[in-house]
């Protein structure tokens, strides 16, 4: 798997995490962009990317949806855009990722999105390596996407004609990019067109601010065993090292699962950073940037994480290794895979996670034999609260990832209709809730949850969603789950909050802490005290960094590689000298490997893209 800058997806990520809300009528042209007006396809195969936001339950819709899917004539009707084809085409789409999620795309959306565009999409999964190695040997897919260190290479695919300009192709078959995303529009124009103003790539999860709303549970940060917690009598905390001391308790008084394996307050997995820049940098309010960097949540402030030494990168790091000083951090953490990590929390052997997206589930709380047993983020030890609001990003997540339409795809028109559709609200919704009428519909007069999709106690649930596939295509979804449909809410229902659905560990949390019934109402009132810190500033000059040099990309490639070597050295030093000597030693390193002259590069970007930031209106 490899190193990159933002999961997500997380983060956006994740990356997204987070670890971070349309529908139309069937006949609306902006989610049907086809009319009564045949037109042929061209061929043209020379031609040439860290959230659980949420909206008031109560919030009155604007209008009724139709039905997510239609037949032919119904989509090509009532519409000023031209006609496509519908006979069956696949796409091969490189979407970056594990091996599980390659080949045919075959989930009850996948079979929503052939019946109404006749698509089927072909994923081929792999990191960055992979995908420079598909580019450099011309062995194109139809779609790529700009996955870790292949944004860098965005101009250089530019210059050498192996993606196509979008400029056209929007214009007559995007109506959706052009209402929803048109500041990510201009946001590519500027930052991934080698100097064209073209649009070659377009981002993904654009979301609006919406203070109005907030996440259940937020998103990401330390996110710990309620259960246990509340075992130890739920003990005042005021900073991290209350929290360590609180962590340790939990420890000490549960040392064994059920099953007699040794229980740990904290883990990880090795191969890629993701477990040292999400966790404690955004329990601090800081989010996980470009280029090996954090952006500080209030000030906008970057920090360059290799070589700042008291830097939140490196805080973090010390934070851990505390917690290796103390035995709370599980040794296998640090070569571990992903799978064994998740494995542990979902166990009960590993009391903490990064992120919303493992709380362990129906799956803790039969394996501990708890009912409460769930990984909340604890009020009280970290400032940070981020996502716990839809948040202002016009740009969604820029190049991280993007995609684009090779020169190899023999039917750009059809691809950028599908682009469309999932840049609209009839597609968001499809993508983040499922289908109309199984898995949602609109219940007197509001869009609710029905069926299996309404019952997330049900134990199969998680199979469920993998069955519909509502958490795979969000790496090509033009709007984040949080972004508000013309019915009020957001186009993923499930983040809605249902009183029916909070847990009796989420209830029992906000009531512990003075709220009435789920931790985003603790969490808001710390932050309207100004006890807590949120990410809904937004900092254009954010949109406008442009890619460093190759060279730049590959010297902080190395620099990932070299930590993730060495992460051992620094969480298992045996004492404060041990960890300084150690740190010293990896700065020392960077900087004779280039990374301080990459990150000065970098800063001269930033620099600059602050100045153009104010000379540029962006709507949206």
């Amino acid at each position: 798997m490899s190193i990159l800058k933002k999961r997500t997806s997380l983060i956006a990520i994740m990356l997204m995490m987070a670890l971070l809300l349309l529908s139309a009528c069937s006949g609306n042209k902006e989610d049907n962009n086809t009319s009564s007006t045949a037109a042929n396809e061209t061929n043209n195969a020379n031609k040439a990317p860290a959230a659980n936001e949420t909206n008031n339950t109560d919030k009155a819709p604007a209008a009724n949806e139709s039905n997510a899917t239609t037949d032919n004539s119904a989509a090509a009707a009532d519409s000023d855009y031209p006609v496509l084809p519908r006979d069956p085409i696949t796409l091969k789409v490189f979407i970056g990722g594990a091996d599980t999620d390659k080949g045919i795309w075959n989930t009850t959306i996948a079979k929503e999105i052939q019946k109404k565009l006749g698509i089927t999409l072909d994923f081929i999964t792999g990191d960055d390596v992979k995908a420079k190695t598909m580019i450099a040997g011309g062995d194109l897919p139809d779609v790529i996407m700009t996955v870790g260190s292949v944004s860098a290479l965005v101009n250089s695919m530019i210059q050498g004609g192996q993606v196509i300009p979008l400029d056209d192709l929007i214009d007559k078959y995007g109506p959706n990019i052009k209402k929803y995303t048109p500041g990510a529009l201009e946001i590519m124009k500027k930052v991934a067109s080698n100097n064209t103003d073209k649009v070659y790539f377009l981002p993904v999860r654009v979301s609006k601010a919406n203070d109005a709303s907030m996440a259940k549970d937020g998103f990401v940060g330390f996110y710990t065993r309620w259960d246990l917690y509340k075992g130890i009598g739920a003990p005042v905390m005021n900073n991290e090292d209350d929290f360590l001391k609180v962590n340790k308790e939990m420890q000490d008084k549960y040392p064994t699962t059920k099953d007699g394996k040794k229980t740990y307050a904290f883990s990880a997995w090795g191969g890629e950073l993701f477990p040292y820049i999400i966790s404690y940098p955004h329990a601090m309010g800081w989010s996980n940037w470009l280029s090996d960097t954090s952006v500080n949540a209030t000030t906008g402030d970057v920090s360059y994480n290799f070589t700042e030494k008291d830097g939140v990168f490196w805080q973090g790091i010390k934070f851990f290794n505390k917690a290796y000083r103390m035995g709370i951090f599980d040794p296998e953490g640090i070569t571990q895979k992903i799978d064994q990590y998740i494995a542990k929390l979902n166990s009960g052997q590993v009391f903490n996670s990064a992120a919303s997206f493992w709380m362990g589930g129906n799956e803790l709380i039969k394996n501990t034999g708890n009912d409460n047993a769930q990984l909340l983020q604890l009020p009280g030890p970290f400032p940070g609260y981020l996502y716990l609001y839809p948040i202002e990003n016009p740009g969604g997540n820029s190049l991280s990832p993007a995609h684009a339409i090779t020169k190899a795809n023999k039917y750009p028109e059809r691809t950028m209709e599908l682009f469309n559709y999932l840049s609209g609200t009839e597609g968001g919704r499809l993508l983040y809730t499922g289908v109309k009428g199984v898995d949602w519909d609109v219940v007197d007069g509001k869009p609710k949850l029905i069926g299996k999709m309404a019952n997330p106690s049900d134990p199969g649930y998680s199979d469920y969603l993998k069955s519909v596939g509502t958490e795979k295509l969000n790496r090509l979804a033009g709007l984040i789950e949080s972004y508000p449909a013309e019915d009020g809410y957001p186009l993923d229902l499930k983040i809605n909050i249902d009183p029916n659905t909070v847990t009796k560990a989420e209830k029992e949390l906000a009531q512990q802490f003075g709220a009435d019934l789920y931790p985003g109402q603790v969490y808001d009132k710390l932050v309207k005290e100004g006890k807590g810190i949120v990410n809904t500033t937004y900092f254009p000059f954010t949109a406008f960094v442009k890619q460093p040099s190759e060279q730049t990309a590959q010297t902080l490639v190395k620099a990932e590689q070299y930590f993730m070597a060495n992460v051992a050295k620094y969480i298992m030093a045996k004492d404060d000298a041990a960890f300084e000597a150690a740190q010293n030693k990896a700065i020392d390193d960077f900087n004779a490997m280039g990374v301080d002259k990459a990150y000065d590069e970098f800063r001269k970007l930033v620099d600059d893209a602050k100045e153009f930031a104010k000379t540029v209106k962006l709507d949206q």
